[in-house]
């Protein structure tokens, strides 16, 4: 079987989702698969997906295996304090307690996978993803070495997901 690496989006923010799909659409966020569909689609057809996704129970994270205690520990420094000597601020000031999401802010991280997760950082690092207002996650993934990404991302991976 196959995995697909692909974002949870049941019970995201509709205000999320459909800028992301606009985004896509625009080609401000580069995706071969999710181009062409959200290109296909309407502004008014994009709301309407965005809402319908956004009223969707968040499913329940299945179960994964528990990160080593050092990774799930700098994980959770990172998603509650950040790392002041890197100068990077706490994930949860944008995406919320345990990165629930922020309907207005950033989007639920909790319960995704560490891979979607980590390719998202390194796509950030890498400038192949580029779409978000200020460049505030360019400039914080650009600071996080791969441990760094790999425990925060094991972290939100591990956390059960909550509607925002």
């Amino acid at each position: 079987m196959t995995t697909v690496n692909a974002p949870r989006i049941a019970g995201q923010s509709a205000r999320y989702i459909e800028k992301q799909l606009g985004d896509f659409a625009s080609g401000a966020r580069e995706n071969l698969i999710m181009g062409g569909i959200a290109k296909s689609m309407s502004d008014a057809d994009r709301a309407k997906v965005a809402a319908y996704y956004a009223s969707l129970p968040v499913p329940a994270v299945a179960q994964s295996a528990a990160p080593a205690a050092a990774l799930a520990a700098r994980g959770h420094e990172l998603a509650i304090q950040g790392a002041e000597a890197k100068h990077v601020q706490a994930c949860n000031n944008c995406h919320g307690p345990d990165g629930s999401g922020v309907a207005f802010g950033g989007p639920y991280l909790a319960g995704q996978t560490a891979a979607y997760l980590a390719d998202q950082l390194k796509a950030w690092q890498q400038g192949t993803r580029k779409n978000d207002a200020g460049n505030l996650m360019a400039s914080v993934a650009a600071r996080l070495d791969e441990t760094d990404i790999a425990a925060v991302t094991a972290y939100y991976a591990s956390v059960g997901a909550t509607s925002p």
